[in-house]
């Protein structure tokens, strides 16, 4: 009697395992030459890359969020509108994106209907995802835009002797240097200066004051100004400390205190 060998008394289709149908396929030990079919009733491209691609903008704008609130440069809110508005209709857009449903839950009458249904459905969302991606790249752009030219804050320093009385006093207004992200080409200065006694008639409308830049290139060199008034200074490209002169001239019988100085810096 001869010894049956491993493959004896198998027919043509003897160790092959065929399995078909939606879902996972099961991998195990079924013999030497076993083999597993996928089969998926419509391709992958229809069915996954739209609702991805809308989780992908989502997630790439909220990321680009959280970078922007960690770098965030400061200045008014008004500047922020574009990136405001944009970030909202991107995550609109690419909700419904990823929301909308692919088919009627109903049943279609004949397949034509439902070919023609699925087609617009597919272009209903995929104009869903363009427009997604784009309000999230014009956000992007908008806060890129602020970060680089838009207004920023800068510290003002005060110097000298207060409060000046009505024989007249000269104070010092320092920039601190701004950090290399923040150069601008203007400084917005505001100063304003208030009675020292709050309790005595107000002198503020009967008090002036000259303000001169100490540093050389600014422009203009010299401003008369009110107790509250907002001037607007050329850097002529320098980035470091900037110095002015305020020389405070009260009204006879004041006194006056310089009590804020702000600067904002700009391109504008």
């Amino acid at each position: 009697m001869s010894p049956a060998g491993p493959g004896a008394g198998r027919g043509p289709d003897a160790g092959n395992v065929s399995s078909s149908g939606v879902g996972a396929s099961s991998f195990g030990s079924v013999g030497d030459n076993a083999t597993f079919k996928w089969e998926l009733k419509r391709p992958l491209r229809h069915v996954a890359w739209l609702p991805v691609s809308a989780w992908l903008v989502i997630a790439a704008t909220i990321v680009f969020a959280v970078f922007a609130v960690a770098q965030w440069p400061g200045g008014p809110q008004i500047q922020y509108v574009w990136f405001y508005v944009l970030a909202a209709l991107t995550l609109l857009a690419a909700g419904a994106a990823a929301l909308y449903p692919a088919g009627r839950t109903g049943q279609i009458r004949d397949a034509a209907q439902q070919a023609a249904d699925t087609r617009r459905r597919r272009m209903v969302r995929a104009f869903l995802v363009g427009a997604a991606a784009l309000c999230s790249g014009g956000g992007a752009l908008a806060w890129v835009d602020v970060d680089r030219t838009g207004e920023v804050g800068v510290e003002m320093t005060i110097r000298g002797t207060q409060p000046v009385d009505d024989t007249g006093g000269t104070l010092t207004v320092v920039m601190t240097p701004p950090a290399s992200g923040e150069v601008r080409d203007k400084l917005r200065l505001t100063l304003t200066i208030k009675d020292n006694d709050p309790n005595a008639p107000t002198c503020v409308g009967r008090t002036t004051a000259t303000i001169t830049a100490v540093t050389p290139g600014i422009t203009p060199h010299n401003s008369e100004v009110p107790a509250q008034s907002t001037v607007d200074f050329d850097l002529g490209g320098r980035e470091g400390a900037v110095r002015f002169e305020v020389a405070v001239r009260p009204e006879t019988g004041c006194s006056m205190r310089l009590t804020q100085a702000r600067g904002t810096l700009h391109n504008d």
